[in-house]
């Protein structure tokens, strides 16, 4: 098996200032390869010994060209350090934007499954897996052990850091010290803690587990998610804001046992996904907000055409479409024969229900006055609050003017459901047999003759009674389904504008390599002394990945609406009702199950002041 030694690639190995001959240094844990640090000229170590984790690799004399290694079969990956200020890091796996908790939920939730999960739990494939992850540790933090390697034998030739970025830092310090910075850092951190309590106590009451308003309300959905997103803020900010890492290398090396130690902490790959997230989300938040503006003002504009056709084409499908088709039903429709006291029982019920439903709510609700005021109030909540809000509440709107809809849906498919099932019941008896119950099964049974006369004339009127419900039932669903394809329409442009990966876009664009989705090792060339040279690079994150939340969220919709299943529901008479809180699981993968208690919250935030 080759010995792997990881170069630098393009530093200053390359354009050395020391001339004759050089050693070259690199450090390695039991449960790593090996990765140059430094290099410097053979008389500093005569009487200096190196101790682990350091060791000299490589030796080159004051006329060789090539690097003479101290270990058998030597293979070369040349990389290029990565920059931890611009957050550039290699990862062995794609990384995720979505949080680890919500992650494996969602896979349960579509019901994904896959072999290589299987191959992962090999011992070998683990065994050489963790070694080239934690290698790659080893090299995102590459500025940090160099300098550790540095202030340790000041001789050797480093990474060294700049001195402005020193001065930086001091002037930073300074400015922390002074009493002015002090008291506005804890004025901050009471006024963040009373903001999130506040955030926190409006999450924990609409999603009271007696009665969730957040499962029958978008408006209120919405309102639940930027609590829960003001809750998350603080935390992902000192997440994102650890600056221990680099202090645990120094600490780490300066050990006599860090032999077999590797550093814990996984900055950045462990919590730059919270970055982008946080980034992400304060970018769509604004981006809400720039909606709502320019929205707001084209309503503003067309305020008087909008009231005056939304008042028309509500009454139109709420009220005379309605009527018109419930009446036609009653007349034998399409010249299909139904049952003519059955067909005028439920088109007079239906009518009632019409009439009732319109004098009690929808003819208030569609009135010129009532929408320009409540066009009026959506606006203002578009400029306060973002583009998101006025579409939440238009579609709780649409949802309280179509209930008359769901009424009609509810009824009809009560009675075609029971229908079906009596009618089951029946030919079973004709069969001899009947459903057990008890063990959820059809067993043999003997029927008297009463029994299967009295089976056999209430299957006929049961038959003979079916296209009359069938008729009422089919044209009701028509109506239901496209009110349900409007909401999820609507909820679909919110789930867009709330988690759309805007942000990882522009990463994407603008350094690829501050979004890793695997790294890839490619054969560069193979010297004279027959040492192969290896290149490691960072392949991106694929565009699919950023849309992973988005694109089950889609593949939900289908499969609970608009597939074969959703078709099966409807020919057995089941109910199709729109589940908010499972379509918005997907939605909150970006945020953690439960908001962090304020206590928790105040533990987090002193610690890292």
């Amino acid at each position: 098996m080759p010995n792997y030694i990881f170069w630098p690639y393009g530093s200053f190995f390359e354009n050395s200032t020391v001339r004759g001959p050089r050693v070259a240094l690199a450090i390695s844990f039991q449960k790593t390869h090996f990765v140059v640090l430094g290099v410097c000229e053979p008389q500093y170590l005569e009487e200096i010994n190196i101790r682990s984790p350091y060791s000299v690799i490589a030796t080159k004399d004051a006329e060789g060209e090539n690097w003479v290694y101290k270990v058998p079969d030597p293979c070369n990956v040349h990389f290029r350090i990565p920059k931890l200020k611009f957050m550039q890091f290699y990862s062995s796996d794609p990384i995720s934007l979505i949080i680890p908790e919500k992650d494996v939920g969602l896979h349960n939730s579509v019901g994904e499954t896959s072999n290589f999960s299987k191959l992962e739990e090999h011992p070998r494939y683990k065994s050489d897996n963790k070694r080239l992850s934690e290698t790659l540790n080893i090299i995102n933090l590459f500025p940090a052990y160099s300098r550790a390697l540095s202030e340790l034998y000041p001789f050797i030739q480093t990474s060294q850091k700049k001195l402005r970025d020193t001065r930086l830092r001091r002037i930073a310090a300074w400015c922390s010290s002074t009493y002015f910075y002090k008291a506005a850092a804890g004025i901050s951190l009471y006024m963040i803690l009373a903001i999130c309590s506040i955030a926190s106590l409006v999450s924990s009451l609409l999603n009271y587990s007696h009665f969730q308003l957040v499962n029958y309300s978008a408006f209120i959905q919405q309102i639940d998610l930027r609590c829960q997103q003001i809750c998350y803020f603080p935390v992902q900010y000192q997440r994102i804001n650890k600056k221990d890492t680099i202090q645990k290398v120094g600490s780490m090396l300066k050990q006599e046992n860090s032999n077999n130690q590797t550093l814990n902490s996984r900055m950045p790959c462990k919590f730059y996904p919270d970055y982008i997230l946080l980034y992400n989300t304060v970018w769509l938040i604004i981006n809400d907000i720039s909606f709502g503006l320019i929205f707001g003002a084209i309503l503003t504009e067309n305020r008087d055409f909008l009231v005056s056709t939304s008042h028309r084409i509500l009454k139109f499908f709420l009220y005379d479409l309605l009527k018109t088709i419930t009446i036609m039903l009653a007349s034998n429709p399409f010249g299909i024969k139904l049952n003519a006291e059955l067909a005028n029982f439920l088109s007079e019920l239906f009518l009632w229900v019409i009439e009732f439903s319109y004098s009690a709510f929808i003819k208030l609700l569609i009135d010129p006055e009532t929408l320009s005021t409540l066009l009026t109030l959506t606006i203002y909540m578009i400029f306060l609050v973002g583009f998101s809000f006025g579409v939440s509440l238009a579609i709780d709107f649409f949802a309280v003017l179509s209930f008359p809809i769901y009424v009609f849906y509810r009824i009809s498919s009560k009675l075609y459901h029971c229908q079906l099932n009596i009618m089951a019941s029946l030919f079973n008896l004709f069969c001899g047999k009947k459903k057990n119950v008890l063990r959820n099964r059809v067993d043999h049974n003997y029927f008297q003759l009463d029994q299967l006369l009295l089976g056999t004339l209430l299957f006929i009127i049961l038959v003979f009674l079916t296209p009359t419900v069938m008729a009422f039932y089919m044209s009701y669903t028509v109506l239901r389904m496209l009110t349900i394809t409007i909401e999820i329409f609507s909820e679909a442009v919110i789930a867009l504008i709330n988690h759309f990966p805007l942000f990882a876009l522009l990463l994407r664009l603008k350094d690829p390599k501050r979004l890793p989705g695997g790294i890839s090792i490619d054969l560069k060339t193979t010297n004279s002394n027959k040492h192969t040279i290896l290149e490691l690079q960072n392949n991106p994150i694929k565009f699919k990945s950023m849309f992973k939340p988005y694109n089950l969220l889609l593949a939900q919709i289908r499969a609970n609406y608009f597939s074969f299943a959703t078709v099966r529901q409807i020919i057995r008479g089941e109910s199709i009702m729109i589940n908010r809180h499972k379509l918005y699981y997907v939605l909150y993968s970006a945020l953690p199950s439960k908001p962090l208690g304020v206590r928790d919250l105040y533990k987090r935030l002193t610690i890292q002041a």
